[in-house]
Parts: C-alpha cells; sequence; structure tokens
C-alpha cells in the first residue's frame, strides 16, 4: 500500500480518496434540487427548507480540492442521486486501516460510510422503524446490529421524519454486515438508527445526528481497479430554469 499525500490510498484491487469539489458539486446540487422541487407539492416548503439545510450540509473545499463535511445523511443521497460515485463501504475502509497499521489512512478526519440499526425504535424512532420494517420484510435477521454501507440505502421522503432510507434493490441478508464484523468495541447505539463512521482513529456506530456535519469530514470513494472512472454529471436545468435565464437576461 502506497499513502500520497495523506488524501489518496492505494491498495490491491483499486483506489481510495477522497471526493474532489469538481468532480461532484455540480452533478449533487442539481440532483438535490430536483428532489426538493419534485415533492414540494406534496410536503410543503418548510420540508423544503429543513430537508434542503441536511443535504446541502458542507462547509466548502480545502485547498486541495476537497468537499470538506459529511454526514449519514449526505451519504445515503449521494448513494441514491450520484450511483456513479462509487462511496467506499465498511469493508474496504476496514482493509485500508489494516493495512495502514490499524490507523485512519485519511488522517485526522472522519469517515461516514453507512448506518447502524438494532433493537426497538427510540433513537430516531421513525426513521429506525422504517429500516427495520424493510429488514423484516426481506427476512434479514438484525439480531445485535446490521450496517448497511451507504451503496445498500436508498433516501426517501417521509412526513414526519422528512427523510427516510430504505434498502437498494442489491442489500440481502448474505452482503449487509453485522456489528460484530468492524471494531466498534462499545461504541454503539441502541434501540435505532445510527451513523456509522471511521473517527480519529476509532470506529463508531452511535451517531444520532444523521445530519450532522463539519470540515473535519470527508467524503471518499473507492475505485476498483480496472473499473472506468465515470465522468463528472453535468448539471442540466429543467425548462422552468432555462426560461427563467432567458427572460432575466433581456434586464
Amino acid at each position: 500500500m502506497e499513502i500520497r499525500d495523506i488524501e489518496k490510498v492505494e491498495r490491491q484491487g483499486g483506489i481510495a480518496s477522497t471526493i474532489k469539489v469538481e468532480d461532484f458539486i455540480l452533478g449533487y446540487a442539481e440532483a438535490v434540487r430536483r428532489f426538493l422541487r419534485d415533492n414540494q407539492p406534496a410536503m410543503g416548503n418548510s420540508w423544503v427548507k429543513g430537508v434542503g439545510d441536511r443535504l446541502y450540509n458542507l462547509q466548502g473545499k480545502n485547498k486541495e480540492g476537497d468537499v470538506l463535511g459529511s454526514s449519514t445523511d449526505i451519504g445515503v443521497a449521494i448513494a441514491t442521486f450520484c450511483p456513479e460515485i462509487p462511496l467506499i463501504t465498511g469493508q474496504q475502509l476496514l482493509g485500508i486501516y489494516n493495512q495502514a497499521g490499524n490507523k485512519n489512512p485519511f488522517g485526522n478526519v472522519y469517515i461516514d460510510f453507512g448506518a447502524q440499526v438494532n433493537g426497538t425504535p427510540e433513537v430516531n424512532h421513525v426513521q429506525a422503524k422504517v429500516l427495520l420494517e424493510e429488514f423484516k420484510a426481506r427476512g434479514i435477521e438484525v439480531g445485535e446490529g446490521r450496517v448497511p454501507n451507504f451503496a445498500q440505502l436508498r433516501l426517501h421522503v417521509d412526513k414526519d421524519a422528512g427523510l427516510v432510507y430504505r434498502l437498494a434493490e442489491n442489500a440481502s441478508a448474505d452482503n449487509i454486515a453485522v456489528v460484530s464484523a468492524y471494531l466498534f468495541k462499545n461504541r454503539v447505539g441502541k434501540n435505532g438508527l445510527f451513523g456509522a463512521f471511521l473517527g480519529r482513529p476509532d470506529w463508531f456506530a452511535y451517531d444520532g445526528d444523521l445530519q450532522y456535519s463539519c470540515d473535519a469530514g470527508r467524503v471518499v470513494r473507492y475505485d476498483a481497479e480496472g473499473v472506468a472512472r465515470a465522468e463528472p454529471t453535468k448539471s442540466t436545468p429543467d425548462l422552468f430554469s432555462t426560461l427563467a435565464e432567458d427572460f432575466i437576461r433581456k434586464f
């Protein structure tokens, strides 16, 4: 394994790297805008404002061009709206953590990679109930707790919680990790839905604030060896925006 300027980690089978602004922001911003616009008639302006604050909760960029900030909500949103970005899985992150000598290979930052759910819905009770029902419907035992990666979750609207997570089509009992697969030790939340992340340097699965984001967060992707890297999604304004911009240009 080779570490390049702390922000890129090579390993056999692929490369893990922090997401850059130019590869991400325009496409993500446009996707969130469409999501808010499409659901505004049913959910209302208060929902748009609250959910918009959660999904746009990033803190800019550093001198290297890395996106600053990360949250569980944002991770699920990227997996839902920008599937061409291969977000790192917990299993991949654990692999490079071990190869780096049991430390965070990206330095003094935190990396969200999924969510953890278990028990009786109390913490984030609406979201936890929805996700636990998804597991039950698929016949997946939750047991001590399950930790789906972002790619195994999809973002949906909810009138009570604003946002909820449901399982992606490819999520199954065979590929959703259990809590004991990671090095969380006693840092595991009980009876609810929690964010799962590698911190500085420990592993955590107890963050009940699904929208928390600060400039110490990094969004990390994992590009498998031999797989062509997808081009950044281009912003494609809709007819409403185009007509308005054409009108404004007259003045």
